[in-house]
C-alpha cells in the first residue's frame, strides 16, 4: 500500500505542475542579481516545517540511508540522489531526483564542489547557502556551497 501512494504521490506532483526543490532553487538563483552574491535560504523555498534535511549524492546506499536519517526509507531506488526532510524523527518529505556520472543532469542543484562524501544535514538554522549558476553543454546546474 505504501508503494501505491508513493507512486500516487509522484503521478501528482508531475500531473499537477507542482516544482520540485531543485526547480525552486534553481528559480531562486536565476532571478539574483549577477551583481551580488546569492543566497539561498532552504527555508525559503520550502512550503513546510522541518528540523533536519538530509542530502544524498547517487552512491548513498540504502543502508547508509537508513542509518542517517535513524528511519526506515521506503521505496529506495539506487543511483538517485535524494534530498530528505524529517520532523521529529519522521520523513515529511522526499524527493528522489535524477543522475548521470558523466555530467550534470540539467537543472541539478549540487551542495558540494567535491563528493568524498555522499551524505550532508542541514538544520533550517544552517541550511543557507552561496548559490552559483554554472552552465554546461546541455543547459546549467547549480552549486551550493554553505555560508557558515
Amino acid at each position: 500500500m505504501k508503494t501505491w501512494s508513493f507512486v500516487i504521490a509522484i503521478l501528482f506532483l508531475s500531473c499537477s505542475g507542482a516544482q520540485t526543490l531543485e526547480q525552486r532553487i534553481g528559480q531562486r538563483v536565476n532571478s539574483c542579481s549577477a551583481s551580488t552574491p546569492c543566497i539561498v535560504k532552504i527555508t525559503d523555498v520550502t512550503d513546510f516545517a522541518w528540523d533536519q534535511m538530509h542530502v544524498f549524492e547517487a552512491g548513498a546506499t540504502l543502508d547508509e540511508i537508513q542509518r542517517s536519517i535513524g528511519t526506515d526509507f521506503p521505496d529506495y531506488v539506487e543511483f538517485t540522489r535524494r534530498i530528505v526532510f524529517l520532523k521529529k524523527g519522521k520523513i515529511i518529505h522526499r524527493e528522489d531526483d535524477p543522475t548521470n556520472f558523466e555530467h550534470p543532469v540539467p537543472g541539478q542543484v549540487s551542495f558540494a564542489k567535491s563528493y568524498t562524501d555522499p551524505h550532508w544535514v542541514f538544520t533550517p538554522d544552517n541550511a543557507v547557502f552561496r548559490a552559483e549558476k554554472k552552465p554546461f553543454p546541455s543547459g546549467a546546474y547549480y552549486v551550493l556551497t554553505q555560508v557558515k
